[in-house]
């Protein structure tokens, strides 16, 4: 009577073994980074699964590193990988990529840790901190952090000069108001010997995002990859680039001087959601995450057509300058963004698909490996690549990510959307929250974040979508979550917190901003010149650290402006240590 039992159990666990069997490795990687080790094997830093995975060129698996936090960026220099990871707090861990594959140290610089970069002797490791504002100098055998340099904003990328004496580092968003003329994000330049910040080379007008960075292999110049905005019309159209183009801006490495930017789209096709770029002595290669494809461009005959550009003020809407010098080379895979490039060879994993790229760039022949085979996709992952895809879009000019990046955040810039006349831009919001916190949109216009989503495909996309692909968005922007406020200490609010706590509830500010997401979800008619009768819809304060500039027009460049400059809901005389001391209590939510 006992073998029926024992049959009955083994079928039962053989069932178990072969579920987890089939199902294993299901969850998508969502590479952030990739380098290419001493003796040619692949590293992937995968973001989905917190972890530093090393492949052969065949796609084998050899070894995995588990990370404290989502894998941020990874280089290599030697017999050593260099991987950063990040969420409360940053990381930084050393391997040997060639012997034992050991754990050579881990150690904190701060949130947000990310883009790692060699210093030419091979005995410093740079890293930006994107969510402390900072770069660190890390001794790169011990992990001790020796120094860290303020920057501007969200710095995310960087590279040294050939000399390795300067360090260019992209601050992703704007850090100033937006109702002014000229809003654009910069490129901080940080003294390695002296490890200060000597300049920040702010580019053209609606710089935003910006993602790669680049020196040319003779060092003369420095390119960077960005989303550049045309802010300053209605979002009445899309074509030849109206809301959103794509660029390539490029900073002289001599002189230390912005020169330019060029377009990366064409005259009736898009090249949204550029991303990474790469260069060598014969190509510069951009990758278009949204489209899915890669520009290789010809850099001699880049170099010489920008020397000879008569007027380079007017050169970043000329979407003919690339014309018969780049060729647009579709990829294997969904979002290709970060990438290696080694002997005439460009490795690119793409975000949304688990798939590795290997081009050759003078043949363009691309050899392909799924490094996920078992890949499955929720709504929710569903949602998050349609929210990039601009293919989503007419023409594919942009993505969602377009106006919201940084995962569904703001751009810090004003926009003139349709949805309430003409001639009154608003300040982009963060979609954290935007369906537990209707209505929708500074006015409200939106009773609910799902109508906002399928109003934003039909007349900013300028693109019907299946009602499935608007439902998986809707599930990707209600998954947001927001990151721990880099102003708290320990995980706890300061002691300047505290008494800004104090001030905030003596000015009464829980009238409007209360509850679980500091929101009444109410509008209200605060200050002069009002807009709307009803007044503004009240935001949440969760995350308002990262949103910046403030109030309906982005008038306010700090939270400390909202309160001591334009006395937002303040009743009354506020010092300046109290409206110190509020501001970062809010910054703190």
């Amino acid at each position: 009577m006992k073998r029926p039992l024992f049959i009955i159990t083994l079928l039962i666990s053989l069932v178990i073994l072969l579920s987890s069997t089939t199902h294993k490795n299901v969850k998508p990687y969502y590479t952030a980074d990739i380098a290419i080790t001493a003796s040619g094997n692949i590293l992937l830093a995968n973001k989905g699964t917190s972890e530093l995975h090393m492949l052969d060129r065949q796609g084998t698996s050899i070894v995995s590193w588990a990370l404290d936090a989502p894998a941020t960026g990874v280089v290599t220099h030697g017999n050593k990988a260099y991987v950063t990871c990040s969420y409360a707090e940053g990381k930084l861990m050393a391997v040997d990529t060639e012997a034992h594959y050991d754990i050579l140290f881990l150690t904190s610089t701060g949130m947000g840790a990310c883009a790692p970069v060699v210093s030419h002797d091979g005995k410093k490791i740079y890293v930006c901190n994107r969510y402390k504002g900072t770069v660190s100098e890390v001794d790169a055998s011990t992990g001790e952090v020796l120094r860290e340099v303020k920057v501007l904003r969200e710095p995310c990328a960087a590279t040294l000069s050939a000399d390795g004496k300067a360090l260019y580092v992209n601050n992703f968003l704007p850090m100033q108001r937006a109702d002014v003329e000229h809003v654009a994000a910069a490129v901080s330049v940080i003294d390695c010997e002296s490890f200060q910040k000597t300049d920040d080379i702010r580019l053209c007008n609606g710089s935003n995002a910006l993602r790669g960075i680049t020196t040319s292999a003779d060092g003369k110049y420095v390119f960077i990859s960005h989303n550049l905005g045309r802010y300053q019309v209605p979002t009445s159209q899309l074509q030849q680039g109206w809301m959103n183009t794509n660029a390539i801006s490029v900073i002289d490495a001599q002189r230390g001087a912005y020169i330019g930017a060029f377009p990366l789209d064409e005259p009736d096709r898009g090249a949204g959601g550029v991303w990474d770029i790469v260069c060598d002595g014969n190509h510069l290669v951009v990758s278009q995450s949204g489209t899915h494809d890669v520009s290789i461009i010809d850099y001699p005959k880049l170099i010489e057509r920008l020397q000879g550009y008569e007027n380079l003020a007017e050169l970043d809407h000329d979407l003919y300058f690339l014309r018969g010098i780049r060729q647009r080379v579709n990829i294997s895979g969904n979002g290709p963004r970060n990438m290696a490039l080694l002997g005439g060879e460009l490795y690119l994993p793409t975000y949304f698909s688990d798939t590795l790229n290997i081009i050759d760039l003078e043949q363009q022949a691309i050899r392909t490996m799924a490094y996920n085979p078992g890949r499955v996709m929720s709504a929710i992952d569903r949602g998050e690549q349609a929210f990039n895809d601009a293919a989503l879009c007419y023409q594919n000019w942009q993505s969602c990510n377009g106006c919201h990046p940084g995962e569904g955040r703001a751009d810090g810039m004003n926009w003139d959307l349709m949805n309430d006349g003409i001639g009154n831009p608003k300040n982009c919001k963060s979609m954290l929250y935007a369906f537990q916190t209707p209505k929708c949109m500074i006015s409200g216009i939106r009773d609910h974040a799902g109508l906002a989503v399928r109003a934003g495909y039909k007349f900013i996309q300028f693109c019907d979508v299946d009602e499935q692909i608007a439902t998986d968005v809707d599930e990707y922007i209600r998954s947001l979550r927001p990151l721990p406020s880099p102003y708290l200490v320990d995980g706890q609010l300061s002691e300047k917190a505290l008494e800004g706590k104090r001030v905030y509830e003596k000015q009464g500010c829980g009238a409007c901003h209360s509850g679980e997401y500091y929101t009444d979800m109410r509008t209200h008619r605060i200050g002069e010149n009002v807009e709307f009768e009803q007044g503004w819809d009240t935001p949440t304060l969760v995350e308002v650290w990262r949103t910046a500039p403030y109030l309906f027009d982005g008038r306010a460049a700090t939270m400390f402006d909202v309160f001591y400059e334009h006395r937002h809901g303040i009743k009354g005389k506020i010092s300046r240590r109290d409206a110190e001391a509020l501001a970062e209590y809010v910054n703190s939510l």
